[in-house]
């Protein structure tokens, strides 16, 4: 754990109580050393490449994954400091562990870390929290050139958005404009000027079903569409309501457009797509 005591650790990575005694006991294990270090020199070989070194997975064991990230603490968070990325946007980013950690523990009622794979942007530290978003550094791909905007291999951030409160517009504001200073600051050898969003939210489907005036109805139209999607089907009945039972959906809730909409899809037999946009900043 390098220069952290456990309190330290978990007090740096937002963890609740609730998942502590179960990573005390997860950092006392020794029979998943190999495994372990399979994951660390994994997220190493990526490290600071912005993924264009993918992550090798030698394993899809969670807690092995998450093992590695105590781990690799210590070694983001100096790398952060010798980039001069600011304390708050180094905490705030790891705070994602302690986040995603009680996700899981809400949708399965135990200790896990079900989207492991997502936190491999932060140990390898491609993504940055900053304000009410995340954005992720990273080359742009064929899939999703635009004719004098984009082409493939541009640099582009890759934006997401945490379960950490309303998307309100003018936290989304705010973000953007952070984040056109901070990577122009800390990363002037990877320019950007656009960012894209690849996300079940910009499907058309809930153009006609969120107000312009809503929160996710204002963020989806701040994006420009790219000609590009894929199946997801139960990504907006996860992100929404946290489960991918599809026998479940006569008893979540429709207390909000959003939620009615995610349901309506469904219940029409229709595939929710993953679609992208992109805008200029």
């Amino acid at each position: 754990m390098g220069a952290y005591d456990e309190d330290a650790l978990f007090d740096l990575l937002a963890i609740d109580e609730v998942d502590r005694a179960d990573c005390s006991r997860l950092l006392r294990r020794a029979d998943d050393a190999e495994q372990v270090a399979l994951a660390v020199a994994a997220l190493r070989r990526s490290f600071g490449s912005f993924n264009q070194i993918p992550v090798d997975e030698p394993t899809q064991e969670p807690l092995v994954w998450l093992k590695a990230f105590f781990t690799l603490t210590p070694r983001v968070v100096a790398w952060s400091r010798r980039h001069d990325i600011p304390e708050r946007v180094i905490r705030d980013t790891l705070a994602d562990v302690g986040r995603h950690l009680a996700i899981s523990r809400r949708v399965t009622g135990e200790f896990g870390l079900q989207t492991w794979r997502w936190l491999t942007y932060h140990f390898t530290v491609r993504i940055f929290a900053l304000g009410r978003l995340q954005f992720a550094l990273e080359r742009a791909s064929d899939e999703i050139v635009v004719d004098g905007v984009l082409a493939a291999g541009d640099w582009v951030l890759a934006v997401h958005i945490p379960e950490s409160g309303p998307l309100l517009p003018a936290l989304v504001d705010e973000s953007l404009v952070a984040a056109k200073k901070f990577f122009a600051e800390h990363f002037p050898q990877h320019p950007v000027s656009v960012v894209t969003c690849d996300s079940w939210i910009l499907d058309p489907f809930l153009l006609d079903r969120l107000s312009p005036d809503s929160n996710v109805g204002s963020f989806v139209r701040r994006f420009t569409p790219i000609d590009h999607s894929s199946d997801g089907h139960t990504d907006a009945l996860y992100f929404v309501f946290r489960t991918r039972d599809l026998t479940r959906l006569d008893e979540l809730p429709r207390n909000t457009s959003l939620q009615r909409a995610v349901l309506e899809r469904l219940e029409l037999g229709e595939t929710w797509q993953v679609a992208w946009g992109y805008l200029t900043l």
